[in-house]
């Protein structure tokens, strides 16, 4: 038994090159998303669950758009480094304490954890420089992107928004979220 987790564990231990997921508009990650939140990572540790590596992460919400609001949130993500073996999703975000961020997240799956809505398309990163106000970054290392209609043939690839003002991007968000354009279209 040892041996088959071991033999698993390393396998999974070199990280796919890329993962293909449909492209999501901010509108559609809006909608798509059960909660949308701001905050700050505090917290990262890999741990194994159902033979598999997980980094389970805490992040303190100082603001919450869509969905229940709580001080506090915890995400488990496949990948990370656990007894020294390393996995990675390619596309799924890695935080690491003290990255701010918003994030539009799924409903919970079957172990009770929600993901980032289209993997790493569902964070979008804060960075505070001294001298110039908060802007937003999107990192989308790892991912392809498909037509839903076509999907056998990759979309053209959408910029991924690139340091817009953190009040603006909030401010697009919460007119999302009023207008209804935010409303979930289905379940996960």
């Amino acid at each position: 038994m040892a041996a088959v987790l071991l033999l698993s564990l390393t396998l999974l231990a070199s990280p796919l090159g890329a993962t293909t997921v449909q492209r999501f508009a901010l509108e559609d990650l809006a909608r798509n998303a059960e909660r949308i939140v701001v905050g700050i990572c505090t917290e990262s540790a890999s741990e194994l669950v159902r033979g598999q590596i997980y980094t389970r992460y805490l992040i303190d919400v100082s603001e919450s758009i869509k969905g229940p609001t709580t001080a506090r949130l915890e995400l488990h993500l496949p990948g990370g480094h656990f007894q020294g073996v390393f996995t990675r999703i390619a596309g799924m975000p890695i935080f690491a304490p003290g990255d701010e961020m918003v994030l539009f997240l799924t409903g919970e799956n079957e172990l009770g954890h929600a993901w980032p809505v289209g993997l790493a398309q569902g964070r979008f990163s804060i960075e505070r420089k001294p001298a110039s106000a908060a802007r937003v970054y999107q990192a989308l290392d790892g991912i392809t992107f498909y037509e839903q209609s076509v999907a056998s043939k990759k979309a053209r690839r959408a910029p991924p928004i690139q340091g817009v003002p953190l009040d603006q991007f909030l401010s697009r968000i919460h007119a999302l979220e009023a207008t209804g354009a935010g409303e979930a279209k289905y379940a996960p």
